[in-house]
């Protein structure tokens, strides 16, 4: 029998000090979190006990540094500030993220990018009825069910190679026309982002050759950047796993949608 099958995402949300986020998009699907029963054909939202991502890189652009017609990002063309480069900096704090104060750095900033090994390290368990639903190494659909509270859920790793899937059929949470095999622009959860796939060249690619993930936002307010203030902002993820049943058992727990905050700050106020 085959289960419906869950396809997780990453969303992007950026809010400044006053918490205003990235405009909601219409017509997109919510998922609420567990209410301790077993959902029936349905997906909801669990906090993941694991959940690992390896972040490489970080900029805020004027411009969209990676629109549809190139095969590649373009930081430079984008006037873009790069916050993060794991090539250059090995150790960083996410939640101080210092923007350089360069020259010809003042401006209006639109978009925040950021680009992840395309490898997601999770675990996680749900309980209902005094029995306890966990993952195993083995992936999202074989879920290891006792009344065992003690013993951990087991680390599994994910990874996200197309997004029309095996038969080539349009993914209903794409808005560019069901999503190219590299390519989604992402509608879900009220939120929008271009979520793209990236060869190990940074080329825009898909498949086994998927080394790396793209995401992109657009930021909403703006950040509006001038030279006489030393600002830096605070980057947190949520970790939220997706529990799907049939109403008796659980049949999977995978990646879910998880919202990736930004907050510009003055150092001046702030230190």
């Amino acid at each position: 029998m085959k289960y419906r099958s869950i396809i997780n995402f990453l969303i992007l949300t950026s809010t400044n000090l006053f918490g205003v986020g990235i405009k909601p998009a219409f017509s997109s699907i919510t998922i609420l979190n567990c209410s301790g029963e077993i959902p029936n054909k349905t997906p909801c939202l669990i906090e993941a006990d694991q959940y690992k991502i390896d972040i490489s890189r970080i900029d805020i652009c004027q411009e969209n540094p990676f629109p549809n017609y190139r095969i590649n990002p373009d930081f430079f063309s984008s006037k873009c500030i790069n916050l993060l480069d794991k090539k250059i900096l090995k150790k960083y704090d996410l939640n101080n993220l210092e923007i350089p104060q360069e020259l010809n750095s003042q401006g209006e900033y639109k978009y925040i990018s950021l680009i992840l090994e395309n490898k997601f390290l999770v675990s996680g368990q749900y309980e209902s009825g005094g029995y306890f639903w966990k993952t195993s190494k083995k992936g999202p659909t074989n879920i290891i069910s006792s009344r065992d509270q003690e013993s951990k859920p087991e680390v599994f790793v994910k990874r996200l190679r197309n997004w029309r899937g095996k038969e080539n059929t349009d993914n209903k949470y794409c808005s560019n026309n069901g999503g190219t095999f590299s390519r989604c622009d992402l509608n879900y959860n009220g939120y929008k982002l271009s979520a793209i796939g990236l060869g190990s060249d940074f080329m825009e690619n898909y498949g086994n050759n998927t080394k790396h993930m793209f995401f992109l936002s657009e930021l909403s307010p703006r950040f509006i950047l001038s030279n006489d203030a030393s600002k830096y902002l605070e980057l947190k993820y949520q970790t939220k796993l997706e529990v799907y049943g049939d109403g008796k058992s659980v049949k999977s727990i995978s990646i879910a949608p998880f919202i990736f905050e930004t907050k510009l700050k003055n150092k001046s106020l702030s230190n």
